[in-house]
């Protein structure tokens, strides 16, 4: 199959880091596979190092001529057969090549999307078929309007192989706290992702405030950087550790590309977001066996279920994150039993091959519904 993906934001984050590895996998499994991104945007960078095929289109200008042109052209030159977009800028370009092949578009999100009369034809009419990352992503494009339930389909995150590698966790955590600075003997609570308001690291932050004054020796692994449309979220966060008193126990890790190496440095893995689809780095934690926390809100609750493969607080409730990360403090014995789990719903339910056998499925039904208009 010949696939393009088209993605217009310039940074990378986890919607960027999922198509990168989907069209890695794609070219390692027969597929001629490109992406279409923003020139010198940092998802071009990642592609080229990867060897991938990549061609610099920027989508600001979605419905211009040379925006539109191009796009054609790079559809044409690769014979392709399915677009996958990623975003909506480059979702509505993509919709002007639908005589040309199948249109599929991918909503990373799980949260309330307004409707109106114009957005509703931008999906309706404007692609073939919608892949939704979460059952309740699905739920949202359907409430909207924007597709009816028999065109979407649902294709959840995953983990890289690398997070199910057996390994001596014992050495590994003791390396990772030497690189990253971090007591050997500390509970460290983590956060991992860009650092946005939405994600609330803040409240991370507060975890820590309250777990050290319960006597918990706890520490706060902030990995991740802002973008730079965030960038004062950073120093906000610095910020706030000095004003909480947490700066001396606060370590922030900027930008990792071996979070599988990195997570076995924490004890638990906080996911405090406002919302959020499945998370990347839930499937990840669940895989290299991190006990999670995670938010009450989007998809999580499909994947996250209380003292089974980890536990739910609402969104700003820092006293119900606390409580849960103090259990895992607590009881070891029952924090092992809960991520030994999770990895075992991660391997039956979280390996990418899985999850591309469904995206194929998605593009195939794509492909026949173009044959039939």
């Amino acid at each position: 199959m010949q696939i393009l993906h088209t993605l217009a934001g310039s940074h990378l984050g986890g919607m960027e880091f999922r198509v990168l590895e989907q069209a890695q996998w794609l070219k390692e499994h027969g597929h001629v596979v490109a992406i279409a991104a923003p020139p010198g945007s940092e998802t071009l960078k990642a592609a080229h190092e990867r060897s991938l095929e990549a061609v610099g289109i920027d989508f600001e200008s979605a419905y211009s001529p040379p925006t539109v042109m191009g796009l054609r052209r790079l559809v044409k030159r690769l014979r392709i057969e399915v677009i996958d977009a990623h975003s909506r800028a480059d979702g509505k370009t993509s919709a002007l090549c639908q005589d040309l092949c199948a249109v599929v578009r991918t909503r990373h999100f799980a949260k309330y999307l307004r409707s109106s009369l114009r957005k509703r034809l931008e999906w309706r009419v404007g692609c073939h078929h919608v892949i939704a990352t979460s059952g309740e992503g699905r739920n949202d494009i359907v409430s909207a309007g924007f597709a009816p339930a028999e065109r979407v389909s649902v294709v959840g995150e995953w983990a890289d192989q690398r997070f199910f590698l057996d390994v001596d966790k014992a050495a590994l955590r003791q390396r990772m706290r030497a690189e990253l600075g971090l007591d050997a003997d500390a509970f460290v609570v983590a956060t991992i992702g860009m650092l946005r308001p939405e994600k609330r690291q803040d409240d991370l932050l507060r975890v820590v405030q309250q777990l050290r004054q319960r006597a918990i020796p706890a520490i706060a692994l902030v990995v991740g950087t802002p973008t730079a449309e965030k960038a004062a979220f950073g120093p906000r966060l610095h910020a706030l550790a000095d004003e909480l008193g947490i700066a001396a126990h606060t370590v922030f890790a900027g930008h990792r590309g071996d979070i599988d190496q990195v997570i076995h440095a924490a004890d638990a893995l906080l996911v405090p977001s406002s919302n959020e689809a499945w998370s990347r780095v839930v499937p990840e934690a669940f895989a290299a066996g991190c006990p999670v926390v995670v938010s009450n809100v989007g998809g999580l609750p499909e994947i996250v279920k209380p003292d089974e493969t980890g536990w739910l607080a609402e969104p700003g409730d820092v006293a119900g994150f606390t409580g849960h990360v103090a259990g895992i403090w607590s009881d070891p014995a029952r924090a092992r039993r809960v991520a030994e789990q999770a990895r075992a719903f991660a391997e039956d339910n979280f390996q990418l091959g899985r999850k591309m056998d469904e995206t194929l499925r998605a593009y195939e039904v794509a492909i026949r519904r173009k044959r039939g208009r």
